[in-house]
């Protein structure tokens, strides 16, 4: 029966990966970076110096460009340069993600089965945690680095299983502590973003259990303590290999991160209280559910519930996960015969955090404290992405607690039978109501138009090494340069993805964070006044068109002039394109591409891409 339900769920976790597939292979294009950008940089580093390196000629004009701060991760970006080299139409992201997934459902399965469930149902219900997971979900193809989460499934869970241990049968097992250590090493291989929100539930776990070691000292009970047997050795092991292959990264990228100075790391993106607790069914029965919250309580709500797919703040899990938290927090209750808010103490804790930490409120006491005081904490800038974590504490705490439910439940639907099928009915309905979102195609980008295709390709086998976008981009997520060096941000960022098909140098630079030193590079003439003209949506001026052909002419680099009329307004105009064509001649090529990612990539507004010779007649 075990066997039946492990294959059972293997297909449901199969049949899901496939669902979510992007359309848009092999290659995406203005997702989160350009999608494959980070590891075709890591590719052609590779091939050149056969070690990672954070610095570039390759790929940016006019002087190369530092790229510590692109939205990097060893273990994806390694292994995906090595298969760029192999096949770079090779679907890499897709098949990672899918490995991911089966390594977090095997993981969180083998806790279950080890904690609460028997081997049949633990394999079951080891899909919930897994799939129900609207924050991932809605952002996997827009924010692509938050797909694969296999190491913080694996933290969260083993720290799980060793705090039941802990807890319930006063044990610590040394061999474990190396297994969380090994665990902890393999999330610095995946993106930054992991890596404090892991250290920090270590920490607060670690601390919660020293005070109950001490608290129970003074009560006279004691803790036993497993020693390592032959068995530590695999872990042990494991933590020196990947130290020596994260050291091998790493002392590039930190050299680099150096030389660049300090970076600019205020949070933003917070997400309202009622963002975290909106029940997923609202949009279902009542829309966006914010004038029935005012109708049953009262109150005057001053914010609006943004869309539930909405990338940046997508901080929903439902229901479906808040109504079992709550039951399980009143089963553990002294006052019910339960062992008391202990049980389950750090991974409350971490929800509290969570929920304070995406909280609106200056001047961010909570967030600023967290940042100064846990390592990594300061490069979580973008407060409501702590809403991907809380599918899985939020399982957990349920996890935990779930003898104490199950025996509280069972007395009270034995008490209550004809109350309590309506109260389940309801449950269960709109359960099923919220998990319906996990069919609806998360958000995604089409294939790149084959128009768009061909004009990219006749680029890439030009003479040239470099191709002149209009408008171009430098931007860094954290605010650095945009303003004045991106006005039409983040749509003027598509010139650096199409750099991974025409494979050309480009001008401009979009990555997660920057520094001012990076836009100085553009802060003279004749960028200056490209910029404004994109900021004010108005063409070249006659002085302008001279300066721009006078450095053409100082060029010889440049393979193509590709101007984008749709988010450069001022060149969409009758009057612009004539002076484009009386400098630069009749276009030589144009192509459509879709900017805006849709549910299931569904048509948009098309944009177009006209390209120009590189020289002025």
């Amino acid at each position: 029966m075990s066997v039946l339900a492990l294959l059972a769920g293997l297909a449901v976790v199969a049949g899901y990966w496939y669902m979510t597939r992007p359309i848009g292979l092999p290659r995406g294009y203005v997702e989160d970076f350009c999608g494959d950008l980070s590891r075709q940089i890591m590719a052609d580093s590779l091939k050149k110096f056969g070690s990672p390196q954070f610095t570039t000629d390759r790929f940016m004009a006019p002087s190369g460009m530092t790229v510590p701060y692109f939205s990097w991760s060893l273990e994806r970006d390694w292994i995906g340069a090595y298969v760029w080299m192999w096949n770079k139409d090779f679907p890499f992201m897709w098949v990672y993600f899918g490995l991911s997934l089966l390594i977090s459902y095997l993981a969180v399965g083998l806790v279950l089965r080890k904690i609460c469930f028997p081997g049949a149902s633990a394999w079951l219900i080891a899909l919930v945690p897994l799939l129900f997971h609207v924050p991932r979900h809605f952002k996997m193809w827009h924010h692509f680095e938050y797909m694969a989460q296999h190491w913080v499934y694996l933290s969260f869970f083993l720290d799980a299983w060793i705090w039941w241990r802990f807890y319930r049968e006063k044990k610590v097992s040394v061999t474990s502590e190396f297994w969380r250590l090994f665990i902890q090493l393999g999330v610095f291989c995946s993106p930054g973003y992991f890596w404090g929100p892991t250290v920090l539930e270590w920490m607060i776990m670690r601390f919660v259990m020293l005070a109950m070691v001490w608290r129970w000292r003074k009560m006279g009970q004691s803790v036993a303590i497993r020693r390592p047997s032959w068995a530590a050795a695999v872990p042990v092991i494991g933590c020196v290999a990947m130290v020596l292959i994260e050291i091998r990264w790493f002392l590039p990228l930190l050299t680099e991160m150096r030389k660049l100075g300090t970076v600019s790391q205020g949070p933003g993106w917070f997400a309202h209280f009622g963002f975290v607790v909106r029940p997923l069914w609202l949009d279902d029965l009542f829309g966006s559910g914010v004038w029935l919250i005012k109708l049953i309580t009262g109150l005057s709500i001053q914010w609006k519930l943004p869309v539930i797919d909405t990338p940046e703040t997508v901080v929903t899990i439902g229901w479906f996960y808040w109504i079992p938290l709550i039951l399980a927090v009143r089963a553990l209750s002294k006052k019910k015969g339960g062992p008391g808010f202990s049980a389950v103490i750090p991974f409350m804790l971490l929800i509290i955090t969570a929920v304070l930490y995406m909280s609106w409120g200056k001047p961010y006491i909570v967030q600023k404290a967290i940042q100064a005081f846990i390592p990594f904490m300061k490069f979580f800038r973008v407060a409501s992405r702590w809403g991907q974590f809380l599918p899985l504490l939020t399982f957990i705490v349920v996890m935990l607690s779930w003898s104490e439910l199950s025996s509280w439940f069972s007395s009270w639907f034995k008490r209550n039978r004809r109350q309590a099928r309506v109260w389940c009915v309801a449950f269960v309905a709109l359960s099923a109501l919220e998990m319906r979102w996990l069919l609806v195609e998360p958000n995604m980008l089409p294939p790149l138009h084959g128009s768009t295709i061909r004009l990219l390709d006749g680029i890439r086998f030009s003479a040239g090494t470099t191709v002149l976008d209009l408008p171009f981009c430098v931007a860094g997520g954290n605010g650095v340069c945009t303003a004045a060096q991106c006005p039409n941000y983040p749509k003027s960022t598509i010139g650096q993805c199409f750099g991974m098909w025409h494979e050309k140098k480009v001008f401009g630079l979009y990555q997660s964070r920057l520094v001012e030193s990076q836009c100085g590079i553009y802060n003279h003439a004749p960028y200056v006044s490209w910029f404004d003209a994109w900021a004010r949506q108005r063409c070249f001026t006659d002085a302008e068109f001279t300066n721009f052909c006078a450095y053409l002419d100082s060029h010889g680099e440049f393979s193509a002039i590709l101007v984008y009329p749709d988010i450069w307004v001022g060149a969409a105009s009758a009057e612009c394109k004539v002076k484009f064509d009386s400098h630069l001649g009749e276009p030589v090529g144009e192509g459509v591409f879709q900017s805006d990612a849709r549910r299931g990539g569904r048509p948009a507004d098309l944009m177009r891409v006209i390209k120009y010779r590189p020289k002025c007649i």
